[in-house]
């Protein structure tokens, strides 16, 4: 019987590196569930018209969105160490250790759709936040036009009765 290839025999620092990814991709799943809530309360917060709400939402969902990068560079360098070759993150379960490998397929699957409910979610309060700017910015229109004077009969910014087109004028001179 042929020797496995070196590349697949057991080698405990590959082990430890399996563990070490199966623990990141742990935490980006994690991660990623708390991102459909705070985008759930976004909406929320969106539907109530509440901007202050919305802002620390919004804060807190980029914070987030920082440190799921970080995990996803660390996984990255995890990656190349064990196999610099790799064509994609869905070959992965492939160069780890076989103990590890349906779990490590698992959670891929379940970050996957939760990416993409997250991204339904983004969508779905972007519209929201587009709408209600459109909505906002049709109201401001409106009562700037109603607060405009309708004839120039005004006075300037400075305070002077500036008409240039006045016909009527006292007449200066004698009779």
């Amino acid at each position: 019987m042929p020797a496995p290839p070196e590349k697949f025999a057991f080698n405990p620092a590959r082990s430890i590196m399996s563990r070490a990814i199966l623990q990141n991709l742990h935490r980006q799943k994690q991660a990623l569930f708390l991102l459909s809530h705070l985008l759930d309360e976004e909406f929320q917060h969106l539907s109530k018209s509440d901007p202050q709400a919305v802002a620390s939402v919004e804060f807190s969902i980029q914070e987030l969105l920082r440190q799921i990068a970080d995990e996803r560079r660390e996984l990255k360098c995890a990656i190349h160490q064990i196999d610099p070759a790799l064509p994609g993150i869905r070959d992965l379960p492939l160069i780890l250790d076989e103990s590890i490998r349906d779990q490590v397929r698992d959670t891929l699957r379940q970050i996957d759709v939760q990416e993409q409910d997250c991204a339904r979610k983004a969508a779905q309060n972007a519209v929201t936040t587009r709408g209600l700017m459109d909505q906002n910015q049709a109201l401001l229109d409106y009562l700037t036009n109603e607060i405009r004077p309708k004839n120039g009969h005004t006075y300037s910014q400075r305070g002077r009765w500036l008409h240039p087109g006045d016909t009527g004028a006292l007449l200066k001179g004698r009779l």
